[in-house]
């Protein structure tokens, strides 16, 4: 079982209150409840060992939220599919959580929520993950200009058809698992296979390979630069090498110059002049 993770998220938008050290175990989930007053976020746990999915949902109403959740269990115990699920009830708590623990890789939004609105935590989820899939629970068909900006996978109408809900959770599902290609390494004795979509970008130090991933995490394996760049070959040109040390995920690049790469972490890394060309050909080629 997971250990607990604590949130300080901000007040709830609704003046609900829990008492000390709930504890609740509801079709085979454990749900634990932040123990603050007008907390707005509780986090489910899947009993399985298994890592899966991180889905999170994010809307103001709580029974709603609860609605999504029943949803999504009738679709695990359907299909067998794991995953957890953390719940939130404003954007500014769910986006605390995206920065303290790392993205999710499912996200459903409300638009209009108090503290932060869904399309403005959408904007800051998709400047941090590209990758991340966010779909829309509203009532409100008003902002379909804003919601292309962030490229929303689809969009739920208020009440929820559970017909469409299994749908638009098999066509997430579906990308995700598109998106699954590995690269497979060995250091210190351990195995390791991280999905190319969370790669942000790859150093070579004296022929050790610095990985570093969407959530800062940093992982090392042997092996040349010629020898990494014929392995992921395969990817086309997600992958674009900037300098004789880095190769960049084209999906992280915020802006890339004849002279540096401006990653959407904040990171700048310097594109030297025997490649500067070929990167810019690549990035261009990859934005048409």
């Amino acid at each position: 079982m997971r250990d607990k993770e604590k949130s300080t998220g901000s007040p709830a938008g609704k003046n609900d209150s829990f008492p000390v050290g709930l504890l609740f175990v509801l079709q085979g989930t454990k749900i634990y409840i932040e123990l603050s007053v007008g907390m707005c976020y509780y986090k489910i746990y899947d009993q399985t060992e298994e890592k899966g999915m991180k889905i999170a949902v994010c809307d103001d109403d709580r029974l709603l939220t609860g609605e999504i959740d029943g949803q999504l269990q009738k679709i695990r115990e359907k299909t067998g599919i794991s995953f957890e699920t953390d719940i939130f009830f404003d954007g500014e708590t769910l986006w605390e959580a995206i920065e303290k623990n790392g993205s999710y890789d499912i996200v459903y939004l409300d638009i209009e929520m108090k503290n932060m609105d869904g399309i403005t935590v959408a904007r800051k989820i998709r400047d941090r993950d590209p990758y991340a899939i966010l779909i829309f629970v509203s009532s409100y068909d008003s902002y379909y200009e804003q919601l292309f900006e962030v490229e929303p996978l689809r969009f739920l109408h208020k009440p929820i058809d559970p017909e469409k809900f299994e749908e638009y959770f098999r066509v997430a599902y579906k990308k995700l698992t598109s998106l699954e290609d590995r690269l497979h390494f060995e250091f210190n004795k351990r195995l390791y296979q991280i999905p190319y979509r969370d790669i942000v970008y790859m150093e070579s130090r004296r022929r050790v390979i610095h990985l570093f991933g969407k959530n800062g995490e940093e992982y090392r394996f042997y092996k040349k630069m010629k020898n990494l760049l014929e392995e992921i070959s395969h990817t086309g040109n997600m992958f674009i090498r900037v300098h004789c040390s880095y190769v960049v995920n084209y999906y992280y690049i915020k802006s890339l110059s004849s002279t540096e790469a401006e990653l959407l972490t904040g990171e700048k890394l310097p594109v030297s002049g025997e490649y500067k060309n070929e990167a810019l050909k690549k990035f261009m080629g990859m934005m048409e």
